[in-house]
């Protein structure tokens, strides 16, 4: 049993359609995949991938992202209920969205996760930026997300952080991947000389800050807490295998077909990635 990971693959892009439709029907049926969110707002959509990847799969773990729960086709009152309404949606798929031990090898634990923008917290992922737009009128979820059912005085981030709490206190018999869609540490936000080698320096959006929506550090502290070993994010559209402090960082986007024609997605191949081997009991 291998798993793999993978995210933001947005299928409502021809090009990403055609890429997932490419991968083999043999090759993974004992394997466990790791899909960190952003499939598509559209919930029929969301159904019929995660059906297929379930058939090429014996497992598949699902953490909605920021896409995922958008509210602007009017299918629910808010993103909560959409939020809700996805996971209904996954459990009768048989798509894994609770901690889960699998192959009496590994824990697969979902993190429930969004974002903390400056002036929510000190948990915000923020670095200043030159000439970036405070405002993020350029944002999709502050038009495309409601949360109407948030409680007073709470952010959507601590009110997913805090549906993860009942997982942490507890004891697992085996190592440990945790996931999520968004980041956990600032310094996965930009690339390292490694990395950005070969790569065109240009950004197409000067006035954006990502920093502003890219994750929280309380997901970080609940990563520490629980001891994994692996964690595998997504959000970013850049990809990331980083070893810090022990614990593996792996982001494996698929994201847009203008990103990966421009190289600003790289390392991609031609399917998930394998972050993990039953047989040799270890993160790769």
């Amino acid at each position: 049993m291998r798993v793999f990971a993978l995210s933001d693959i947005h299928m409502d892009y021809n090009g990403n359609v055609l890429w997932l439709e490419k991968l083999s029907s043999i090759d993974y049926t004992d394997d466990v995949l790791i899909l960190a969110g952003d499939i598509s707002e559209d919930l029929e959509k969301l159904r019929r991938v995660l059906s297929f990847l379930r058939n090429k799969f014996a497992h598949v773990f699902f953490v909605p992202g920021n896409h995922d729960l958008w509210v602007r086709r009017g299918e629910c009152i808010d993103s909560i209920a959409k939020f809700w309404r996805v996971l209904d949606l996954c459990t009768s798929l048989g798509v894994q969205t609770q901690p889960t031990k699998v192959g009496e090898a590994v824990w697969i634990i979902p993190l429930f996760s969004w974002y903390v923008k400056p002036e929510e917290g000190s948990d915000s992922l923020f670095t200043p930026k030159e000439g970036d737009d405070p405002t993020l009128k350029m944002w999709s979820d502050d038009y495309f997300t409601k949360w109407m059912a948030l409680e007073e005085n709470t952010t959507v981030a601590a009110f997913f952080l805090r549906m993860n709490e009942k997982h942490l206190g507890k004891h697992y018999d085996a190592p440990i991947i945790t996931f999520s869609h968004f980041l956990p540490r600032r310094d996965l936000i930009f690339s390292t000389q490694t990395e950005a080698t070969g790569m065109t320096v240009r950004d197409p959006n000067p006035s954006f800050n990502f920093s502003r929506v890219a994750g929280c550090a309380g997901l970080e502290e609940q990563i520490r807490r629980l001891g994994s070993s692996v964690h595998v994010y997504g959000h970013q559209h850049r990809n990331r295998h980083r070893l810090i402090d022990s614990v593996l960082y792996v982001s494996h986007c698929l994201g847009y077909p203008r990103e990966r024609e421009r190289g600003q997605i790289r390392g991609l191949g031609d399917g998930p990635k394998m972050i993990w081997d039953s047989a040799m009991q270890e993160k790769s």
